[in-house]
């Protein structure tokens, strides 16, 4: 079952501010003046390769569970987490950096010590779904 991430407005306001702003900077800079080599490298890298990689971490954020483990998609990273080892799930606003695009997040512990972030769109339900597939999982309210 494929879930997707939960996408808070606010900060989808900072990040697609952020990605016009640094690809309209940038375009600015190549017409206001010629760059030399090196500056049109550091240029297309920070306004127009950074902002896409933030694009597509944005839009492929989700979160897979099947009958074994959970899958984690964030961008190009991919993280998964067998389902035997998952300990407890708690709803969360921890701001940490994570694969989670809102603040109402769960706080997944699985492993020894090992914890990850997320943010499902429907969190009551995905915690559902945990319980119905994990053995030994521990719901803290």
């Amino acid at each position: 079952m494929k879930i997707k991430s939960r996408k808070d407005w606010w900060l989808s306001i900072i990040v697609w501010t952020s990605m016009v702003f640094a690809i309209g900077s940038g375009l600015y800079a190549l017409i206001d003046k010629t760059p030399n080599t090196l500056d049109l490298i550091i240029t297309f890298t920070l306004c127009v390769i950074l902002p896409l990689f933030i694009l597509w971490m944005w839009v492929t954020t989700y979160y897979v569970v099947d009958e074994s483990n959970l899958t984690i998609r964030f961008g190009p990273f991919k993280k998964i987490i067998p389902l035997d080892t998952v300990k407890s799930v708690r709803k969360t606003t921890n701001p940490i950096s994570s694969p989670a695009l809102s603040l109402k997040r769960l706080e997944i512990v699985y492993g020894y010590y090992d914890t990850v972030l997320i943010s499902p769109i429907h969190r009551d339900e995905f915690i559902e779904i945990l319980s119905k597939r994990c053995k030994n999982i521990e719901i803290i309210a």
